[in-house]
């Protein structure tokens, strides 16, 4: 015995077709299937906008070791448009709640170089004062509160990587500048006045500035980090990329 609904089967309409096409279609846009056997997925094609806050990544292909790398409180990366993810880096960046973007090509915000703002052993609000740079200062990002040493590696890294320039707040200046100053990707000053920090980063083509806020208000922090952004960092001088002359005891 049949049921009327074998003898009248139902039909779905064109615009019902079209919505179940267009619900899978967006289930499967974010993974397209790369060649069998290469081992990565390849990332969205679809670019999105970036955040100002979001930390850039200019890697073809992108691992798990590197996101790894990635300061402590990353909440976003902005990748090229053709970069690849490895499985592992996906799957590590899904489960750390890390949200990847691409970079449109040929935009302002991939072109923006990335300003990095972190405080460290401050007294008073320093954190305040971080967050008003980084309203006032055009693609900024302001690391999660750590140690000196553990910003001063994360800072290292965006300028290595990204080519980023950044201001540490801290009441040990002279100490941040000197492990900062270690790094070959930085090249750090101090002052305790705007004309002199300027002019020190002038000089030496400076790409992180090191501040006690107790020396500066915060309307000159945030003039002189707006400045610091704007301004041509010129040509690194010719001694600070000299090879460091060896110190053993047969030359």
């Amino acid at each position: 015995m049949t049921t009327p609904a074998a003898n009248n089967p139902v039909i779905p309409t064109p615009e019902a077709i079209r919505q179940i096409v267009a619900e899978v279609m967006r289930r499967i846009s974010p993974i397209s299937v790369a060649p069998a056997g290469s081992g990565v997925t390849h990332a969205p094609a679809i670019s999105l906008p970036v955040p100002s806050s979001s930390l850039t990544m200019s890697e073809k292909v992108v691992t798990l070791q590197m996101l790894e790398k990635l300061p402590t409180g990353t909440r976003s990366i902005a990748l090229i448009d053709k970069a690849i993810l490895t499985p592992s880096a996906r799957d590590y960046a899904r489960d750390a709640g890390i949200e990847i973007l691409r970079r449109q090509p040929g935009s302002a915000t991939s072109a923006a170089r990335l300003f990095v703002i972190a405080h460290a052993e401050c007294p008073g609000d320093a954190a305040g004062r971080c967050a008003a740079i980084a309203r006032s200062v055009p693609g900024s990002q302001q690391l999660p509160a750590s140690g000196l040493v553990d910003l001063i590696a994360a800072m290292a890294m965006h300028a290595a990587r990204d080519g980023a320039r950044a201001v540490l707040l801290t009441s040990r200046p002279a100490l941040a500048v000197i492990l900062a100053n270690r790094s070959t990707s930085l090249r750090a000053v101090t002052s305790r006045d705007v004309q002199s920090l300027v002019a020190a980063a002038a000089q030496c083509s400076a790409n992180l500035l090191v501040a006690n806020p107790q020396d500066f208000s915060l309307g000159n922090l945030q003039r002189v980090c707006l400045d610091f952004v704007k301004r041509d960092p010129g040509t690194v001088p010719l001694e600070l990329t000299a090879p460091k002359p060896c110190a053993c005891s047969g030359h």
